[in-house]
């Protein structure tokens, strides 16, 4: 007599038609596969750090618009989270923008084309023109370093640093200050639905939206800064200022092609401000 094995069900090692739940590319929790990074986070920090100094040293809207537009909205798109990162460059840019709008397009006192005027209160085209070309600016700072600080990968630049045998401490706080920001969404977004399932209104009324700020930003700086405690006593727990050799546990993805890249593009940048300032100074 013999006896037939039970067969399961097919999964797709065993060459049946079977699907992970995720579906292809996913995993089974169904949120899709990170894409491989293609450059260091110092590269990509640095690229941004200087891509901020040209648009200083070249200082026209030409350009900065020209930024904005070929730069910054390409990495907003492909950054795999535009909506966190277009929030959260509306947040940081739009009070500096409507200052600047209040305070040069309508107290410029070199202005002298003057458009309306409410009593001290002055709109000139020269306040207006100068609070556009710094509001532009402004998004485009914000759009780049946002950008850039929202996607780079913290363990990896971490890492880096650390097989460039940096300074521990100065490695924890550049890793610390360049993540400190999606902590703080990621943070703030789990306190405001813990807010509303317990009934917080959210909108509605000025005063609504205040008690719904207070609510949300209270217990946010509460538990960073008892998260900041924390953290520094499981660091001293563990032997961080300690003297010694480290044990990095990551592979360093820096290559000798990218560390010349960088020397390159910051010796460039530093050739072209150099050239346009004497330029501009024999004009």
């Amino acid at each position: 007599m013999r006896c037939r094995a039970a067969r399961g069900p097919s999964s797709p090692s065993s060459g049946g038609t079977g699907s992970s739940p995720g579906g292809p590319g996913r995993p089974p929790g169904g949120n899709p596969v990170p894409r491989r990074r293609v450059f260091n986070p110092l590269t990509e920090l640095l690229a941004a750090a200087l891509l901020v100094v040209l648009v200083l040293v070249v200082n026209t809207w030409q350009f900065s618009l020209a930024v904005l537009v070929v730069a910054v909205l390409p990495g907003v798109l492909l950054s795999g989270k535009p909506r966190q990162i277009t929030l959260a460059i509306a947040v940081t840019a739009g009070p500096l923008l409507i200052s600047s709008f209040f305070l040069h397009g309508l107290f410029f006192p070199e202005g002298t084309t003057v458009l309306a005027e409410w009593g001290p209160a002055r709109v000139t085209a020269e306040g207006l023109q100068f609070a556009a070309l710094t509001g532009l600016r402004l998004a485009v700072f914000t759009g780049v370093l946002l950008t850039a600080a929202l996607t780079v990968s913290i363990p990896e630049l971490v890492s880096t640093l650390t097989h460039r045998r940096w300074n521990r401490r100065l490695v924890f706080v550049l890793g610390s200050a360049v993540g400190l920001l999606p902590h703080v969404a990621e943070r703030a977004r789990q306190i405001t639905r813990a807010q509303q399932a317990r009934g917080l209104v959210v909108g509605g009324s000025i005063s609504a939206r205040v008690r719904g700020l207070l609510m949300v930003s209270v217990p946010l700086v509460t538990g960073l800064l008892i998260d900041a405690a924390e953290r520094t006593q499981l660091l001293e727990a563990r032997g961080f200022s300690s003297p010694g050799p480290r044990t990095n546990y990551l592979p360093d993805t820096d290559t000798a092609g990218q560390r010349t890249a960088r020397w390159l593009m910051a010796a460039g940048v530093l050739a072209f401000g150099c050239a346009w300032y004497a330029v501009g100074a024999g004009r």
